[in-house]
């Protein structure tokens, strides 16, 4: 069955990247995600590992940290020129995060200002993909994203995503801009939910990738998986060609795992 799915993916605007990525979240603090990894050199080995691996598609947010995570990737994988090279990153905005509390504002302002928070900290210009990281159920998607098609027409990002919605969510923004990816939970562990599934592959007839949070069942706010990482990915990525996952570690024997995924 592996040596049938194909391992990578282009985007409508033709940009390809290979379908087993790294979602960084878990290079913070913890508990709950909070304040810098401690230990940074060795995220940077990890990031570094991952990139050495042809893994090419890191996923963050602001709120992972927050700021600290994007910080981080942006120590690890920054070039001398100042790019990231062929490496695809992917952040978010719209939510709010501290030590002890987590609060969602998709307004049009914060949207453009949360971008701009990451532009800095991943140190630069323009960011691959951006999603509103979750609706905060007062902002309409449609403002949500009418403020990221801004930013994209002044060049600050490439792509346009969401996470955390609905097909009706999708079906609305896609009235404002083109999306580009979706973000959803959705695990091989997770009970089936038929309404999702649909969703899956109407993405895939419109040619946006499904991204999914949580791939292995993990606890947002705690580590470890609970299915088989190998398992779980190759059952994810035999579901539909525009799954891309992006499962986290904070090992890099465990990385290194998962990137090899497709080859068992």
């Amino acid at each position: 069955m592996t040596n049938d799915l194909t391992t990578t993916f282009t985007f409508l605007n033709g940009r390809t990247v290979n379908r087993i990525g790294y979602g960084a979240m878990r290079l913070t603090g913890q508990p709950r995600n909070f304040g810098p990894y401690a230990d940074w050199r060795g995220g940077i080995e990890l990031l570094q590992r991952a990139r050495d691996l042809g893994v090419n598609h890191i996923d963050t947010a602001r709120a992972y940290g927050p700021h600290e995570n994007e910080k981080l990737i942006a120590d690890a994988l920054v070039n001398e020129d100042g790019s990231y090279g062929e490496m695809f990153i992917a952040s978010k905005g719209g939510v709010e995060k501290s030590a002890t509390s987590l609060t969602r504002d998709t307004s049009r302002e914060t949207m453009k200002r949360h971008l701009e928070d990451s532009l800095a900290s991943l140190r630069t210009d323009k960011i691959d993909l951006y999603y509103v990281h979750a609706p905060d159920g007062v902002t309409p998607i449609s403002e949500s994203v009418a403020a990221l098609e801004e930013m994209r027409q002044a060049g600050k990002i490439d792509m346009i995503g969401l996470s955390n919605v609905s097909r009706v969510q999708v079906e609305e923004a896609l009235k404002v801009a083109p999306i580009a990816a979706v973000q959803n939970r959705y695990s091989p562990a997770d009970e089936r939910d038929e309404a999702l599934e649909e969703m899956i592959d109407w993405l895939n007839e419109q040619g946006i990738a499904f991204v999914p949070h949580g791939p292995l069942g993990a606890n947002p706010m705690r580590q470890g998986a609970i299915v088989d990482p190998g398992d779980a990915l190759r059952t994810l990525l035999a579901r539909s060609p525009n799954i891309l996952a992006i499962p986290g570690t904070t090992t890099i024997a465990h990385l290194e795992d998962n990137a090899a995924a497709l080859a068992a």
